[in-house]
């Protein structure tokens, strides 16, 4: 009888497609896919632990899949990823259960050890994808790890620095991709806007985008995760074009204080952050400019946090991600002192997410009457309506366009009339 494969994948995008790789890998095996844990001979477990609360959830989803392995000892427990990484014998130790630990960039032991030995070297040779949308659209990594010193962040640590992959390699496997049907294509990275520096490129992410909008089969192409200090002219002129390429600038922020930025670790400062957006504006004035900030950052005072709140006000973001600040071992931050009480910080969350909610209703009232294009994302059991996004929304990041009256396939890419809106989505009917 033929394996049977089982993967939970926790965490950010990019953990995603080491997972469909993963899939991929042990598909080319010979070994099958299962959506249900207990049919499967062997149980993995992508884990994140890049935060508190993503190390709980891991740690929870180990010892949940766990109690599979005490009631059939023939199941293989198997985890990968950060946590992996950071705490590989704690976890041995805490969980006897497990039978395998890999770290997050083991895929050839992975599979040289639980089937046979199979090569994959993923500047060269491009792995196939099991993508796991069916939804017409897929992420598409660019590179590992990260060489940026941010004080809060464990990633350099976990993932090491930053590695573009090969150009050649990375429109490889978006044409892969594009066969299996996917029409939007969503770039992950660390960092995106430094991607081809480690090669001697410059501007390597603007010409990545080039490159990638000549695939006739792909529709809309979309970068995450970019770096202030590192958002050129050169990028900003191939987002602006209006071509696949879509307008959607993903620009961390962190903070609004010059002080906690400073201790951040962060290059830019505020005024710094408020002449980015202007210049991205005025050469795209239809741009969606998300950001994410942090609260509760160590020394983080009443003023540093009027700061933030003002500078949000003044810029409005199309869409803003709130994150407490995480103390985490081994990073620069993890011993300053003067930490933000939790209560303090999740009051400030509160806060921010407050005059968020009002911008986005604002500024999502203003598309009412427009006709936009929307890819369609399906069947939304739980509110029982059709529902896809719009180029300015991410898939489970961002709100939803509520379609009326549509019935094409996932996948499909079509014009609607917006007719309503609400603090986070919008309502449309097919034309």
């Amino acid at each position: 009888m033929t394996a049977k494969i089982y993967m939970r994948s926790l965490g950010c995008p990019k953990n995603s497609v080491d997972s469909e790789k993963t899939l991929e890998a042990f598909a080319a095996r010979g070994l099958l896919m299962t959506s249900e844990a207990e049919l499967a001979d062997i149980v993995i477990i992508n884990t994140c632990g890049f935060i508190n609360d993503a190390k709980e959830e891991s740690i929870n989803t180990i010892i949940e899949l766990a109690e599979l392995k005490k009631k059939s000892r023939t199941i293989k427990l198997v985890v990968m990823g950060c946590l992996s990484e950071r705490y590989k014998e704690d976890l041995f130790k805490q969980i006897p259960e497990i039978d395998h630990i890999y770290g997050v960039d083991e895929l050839n032991k992975i599979i040289s050890e639980l089937t046979s030995n199979i090569e994959i070297n993923y500047n060269s040779k491009v792995p196939l994808r099991i993508s796991s949308s069916s939804k017409g659209w897929s992420y598409l990594k660019i590179s590992e790890g990260c060489s940026n010193t941010c004080s809060f962040c464990i990633i350099p640590k976990i993932r090491g620095p930053y590695k573009s992959r090969n150009q050649q390699s990375v429109i490889a496997e978006a044409k892969s991709l594009s066969a299996l049907g996917v029409k939007e294509l969503i770039l992950v990275a660390q960092d995106s806007t430094i991607f081809g520096a480690d090669l001697h490129m410059k501007d390597g992410l603007a010409k990545l985008l080039e490159k990638l909008s000549a695939l006739e089969e792909i529709d809309w192409i979309r970068a995450l995760y970019m770096y202030p200090a590192l958002v050129t002219d050169a990028l900003i002129s191939v987002m602006a074009k209006g071509s696949k390429v879509l307008p959607y600038f993903d620009i961390p922020i962190q903070h609004g204080s010059n002080s906690i930025l400073q201790s951040m670790g962060r290059p830019e400062r505020r005024d710094d952050i408020r002449r980015l957006i202007t210049k991205i504006r005025s050469a795209c004035p239809d741009a969606t400019i998300r950001t994410s900030v942090m609260v509760g950052f160590p020394g983080e005072t009443n003023r540093d946090f009027d700061d933030l709140i003002s500078l949000v006000e003044e810029l409005e973001f199309d869409n803003l991600g709130v994150f407490e600040y995480s103390p985490e071992e081994g990073s620069k931050a993890y011993n300053l002192p003067k930490r933000v009480d939790k209560a303090l910080a999740k009051e400030r969350r509160a806060n921010v997410m407050e005059l968020q909610k009002e911008i986005s209703r604002k500024k999502l009232s203003c598309n009412v009457g427009k006709i936009i294009s929307v890819i369609v994302e399906g069947f939304d059991e739980e509110n029982v309506v059709i529902y896809g996004r719009s180029k300015g929304q991410v898939p489970y990041i961002d709100g939803v366009v509520i379609l009326d009256g549509v019935d094409q396939p996932s996948g499909s890419i079509i014009d609607v009339k917006v007719v309503n809106s609400t603090s986070y989505d919008l309502i449309a009917q097919a034309l």
